[in-house]
């Protein structure tokens, strides 16, 4: 009779993002989706060489969906999250130079970029909030306790 040798392949070393983190990214891309269609296709009529500085954003609009679907882990998601707080802010500036924006655009400006950072900020405090308790729980662990000592004794 076959036997499954589950048993003796480890779970994966990279952890996987929580619900919570792929909750978030599924948020930035529904507000990416929307803020690329009231705020970014104005903006690229108005000036369309504006085009080439929002390629990074749809770069981090895809690299959200890969988040969102679950298939990242914590430190890729870390990254992302960084360049997207990156991005956020450079958006923030081009907007700013645009010539006359009306009030709606404004509006719906400072609402994305709310959201945007408000996404950011709870991704990143989780991913460090679980990277806390992850070490936490690696101290506690005898075995790990036991290859930290053996390394000392080298």
């Amino acid at each position: 009779m076959p036997t499954s040798h589950s048993h003796l392949h480890p779970q994966s070393a990279v952890p996987s993002l929580s619900r919570l983190g792929r909750f978030l990214a599924g948020a930035q891309v529904l507000k990416e989706t929307l803020s690329m269609i009231f705020l970014g296709l104005p903006l690229v009529k108005a000036a369309p060489l504006v085009l080439l500085s929002a390629l990074p954003g749809v770069v981090l609009y895809l690299l959200h969906w890969h988040l969102a679907l679950g298939r990242a882990g914590r430190v890729f998601a870390a990254v992302v999250w960084g360049f997207t707080l990156l991005d956020e802010l450079w958006g923030l500036f081009l907007f700013q130079e645009l010539d006359s924006p009306t009030r709606a655009q404004i509006r719906m400006l400072h609402w994305s970029y709310f959201l945007g950072l408000s996404f950011i900020v709870l991704a990143l405090g989780e991913l460090g909030w679980r990277w806390q308790i992850r070490r936490v729980r690696a101290r506690r662990n005898v075995h790990h306790q036991a290859m930290l000592a053996g390394r000392q004794r080298r």
